[in-house]
This record gives structure tokens, sequence and C-alpha cells, in this order.
């Protein structure tokens, strides 16, 4: 069958003809392209969310696990820390075993009536440093010297500070005289003192400063053999002279 269209031109129905050409296509194969490479950034970037997810699991679980262990660790280390300072505590007492009995032994009996020990407590030595004032003149300041080992021909001493009560204040005096006269201390002050009430009894408390002198045994050894040695060297001497 022949179909003849005797349509005017401007009636006829016209085919659509769509044509992209070289560039076209180009466009096209491009926007595939980056269509595509979009798509598996996004997939590596969520592969790689995953695998953080993960890691940050496993960290977490580990953490947990080692959790204990850490408290375990900070418990022993504070334990070694506590059997450290009683260790140096111990052989500080046993260096100066006899020393430290003596010292003792002289407070109990400087303590008088009416007057209790409450603690007695050693702190470095307190020297004192040369320092410029602001007027160009050297002043004398103080300064806490750390504890070194006793010499052979000089006695060890301590800064200390004693703690008390006392029911009047003429036994806090009577018990400062002794101190004052003892052989082991010197430098005796009161840098406190405040009434307060014990069992509806009025006391006082004070707290001393001083400084304790004490010898070891081997210190004691070594002065008392230069102690001879100077007499036998007088005594030569003398004969000489003679």
């Amino acid at each position: 069958m022949i179909k003849i269209n005797l349509l005017p031109k401007g009636f006829q129905k016209r085919s659509i003809d769509f044509s992209l050409g070289k560039k076209g296509l180009y466009s096209v194969v491009a926007a595939a392209a980056i269509i595509v490479m979009l798509i598996g950034v996004t997939m590596f970037q969520k592969y790689q969310l995953s695998q953080l997810d993960e890691n940050i699991e496993k960290a977490q679980q580990r953490a947990a696990m080692l959790e204990k262990d850490i408290k375990v660790v900070d418990a022993l280390t504070d334990v070694k820390n506590k059997i450290t300072l009683r260790m140096s505590a111990v052989e500080r007492l046993d260096s100066h075993r006899s020393s430290w009995v003596k010292l003792l032994e002289d407070i109990a009996r400087n303590v008088p009536e009416f007057v209790w020990m409450g603690q007695f407590k050693e702190k470095p030595l307190v020297v004192a440093s040369a320092k410029p004032s602001p007027d160009g003149k050297k002043a004398e300041a103080t300064k806490p010297a750390s504890p070194k080992p006793a010499k052979s021909n000089q006695p060890t001493v301590r800064n200390a500070e004693i703690e008390g009560y006392a029911f009047t204040l003429n036994a806090l005096a009577s018990f400062m005289i002794k101190m004052m006269r003892s052989d082991y201390f010197e430098n005796v002050e009161l840098m406190a003192t405040s009434e307060m009430e014990i069992q509806k009894k009025k006391v006082y408390r004070f707290m001393l400063s001083c400084n304790v002198h004490y010898l070891s045994d081997e210190d004691l050894r070594s002065k008392i053999a230069s102690v001879d040695n100077k007499s036998k060297n007088a005594v030569a001497e003398n004969k000489s002279l003679n």
C-alpha cells in the first residue's frame, strides 16, 4: 500500500531528529566516568569508616581489658612508695639507733609534771645565707639545708619541732628550761601556744622549735679516738720540751 500525504508542509508531522554528535558523546562518557568515580570514592569512604569503627571498638575493648591491670599497677606503685618511705625511715633510725634512744631518754627525763608530749618531728636544719638587700647591704636570710651525713669531728644537727600540752604555763616554762640545759638540745624557742579544753579541763597546747644534736656510735668512737690522739700528741710535746 502506498500512502501519499497531500497536506501542505505546514500541516505535515515532523519527525524528531536527535543527534548528539561527537562532542555530545564525549560529554556523556565524561559524565558517566565522573559518576562512576564518585560512586567508587563513596564506597571506599564507607569502607574506611567501617574499618575505623571496628578499630575503635577493638580499642575500647582493649582499654576495658587493661583498666583492671592499670588499677593493679597503680595500687602496687602506691604500696612500693609507702614501703620505700618506711624503709628509709627504718634505715635512718637504725643508723643512729643508740642516739635516738639517748635522745628519747633525755626528753622523758626533761618532761615535768602536768606536761605531756604530743609529737616530735624532725625537720631540715635552717641555716643562714647572705643575700643582697634593697639598700645594697648584705642581709641574712634563712633557707632549709638538706641533711648531710655527720662528719667525724662534729655532731650531726637537725632542726625539730615538739608539740605537747601543759596544764599550767609554769610547767611549760620548766620544761623549756630543762630542754635548754640538756646537752642534746639548743636554741629552744616557743613557736606557738593556745588555750583549749580537753575533757572540760583547761590546757595549753604548745609548739617548740629546737636544734637537736646527736652522735652515732661510729661518730662517738671516732670523736673519742681524735681526743685520745690529741692528748697523746700533747703529752709527747711536753716530754720533748722537758
